[in-house]
């Protein structure tokens, strides 16, 4: 059995993404995560796609709401705008689910999902980056922790539901408070 590689942070886990892919960020809010991304990967396009709008319904932070919530896609706009004029980035307003399930199958080399971590979102997430992540691809996400009063073990439970099923495998975890996880699909 291959051990699990550990990543003192996720943008350490970020350098052994394939570069020159096409990768997209499931859940971008303010684009902190999808410029480490852009410039860690040199992806030949990436897809950023956040519901991006006041308040998400079931939100699933208490904590500092001001983070997260609001129409960052302005701000996402501008802090991409020469890749969204070459086309090498493209902003997407929807639910992730919904994002991915439109998508070509097998026409992203890598996804990294941090949207709603309640289990069934998340749970749809995985289900459709399956089919759209090409075999030895990689799918990523965020919080891959428990939280007790917000989403439980959402994240946890519906990834380790896949890996149970044979569907992906973990290879990569940093040791993070809110860790990021690297699983490739099978």
């Amino acid at each position: 059995m291959d051990k699990i590689k550990e990543y003192e942070t996720a943008f350490e886990m970020y350098l052994d993404i394939p570069k020159d892919a096409v990768g997209a960020e499931i859940g971008v809010c303010k684009g902190w995560n999808a410029i480490q991304l852009f410039h860690i990967t040199k992806p030949t396009k990436l897809y950023l796609c956040d519901v991006w709008r006041e308040r998400h319904p079931n939100a699933c932070l208490i904590e500092a709401p001001h983070l997260w919530e609001d129409d960052h896609r302005v701000l996402v706009g501008k802090l991409f705008e020469r890749e969204i004029a070459s086309n090498t980035v493209e902003l997407h307003r929807e639910y992730g689910g919904n994002f991915l399930y439109g998508l070509e199958n097998d026409s992203l080399d890598w996804v990294y999902i941090d949207a709603c971590h309640d289990y069934k979102s998340v749970k749809v997430e995985l289900e459709n980056a399956l089919y759209k992540v090409k075999k030895g691809g990689l799918i990523m996400g965020h919080d891959y922790v428990t939280n007790c009063q917000v989403w439980k073990a959402g994240v946890i439970r519906a990834v380790n539901e896949f890996i149970q099923a044979g569907k992906i495998k973990m290879i990569g975890i940093s040791l993070e408070k809110f860790p990021s996880y690297m699983c490739e699909v099978l």
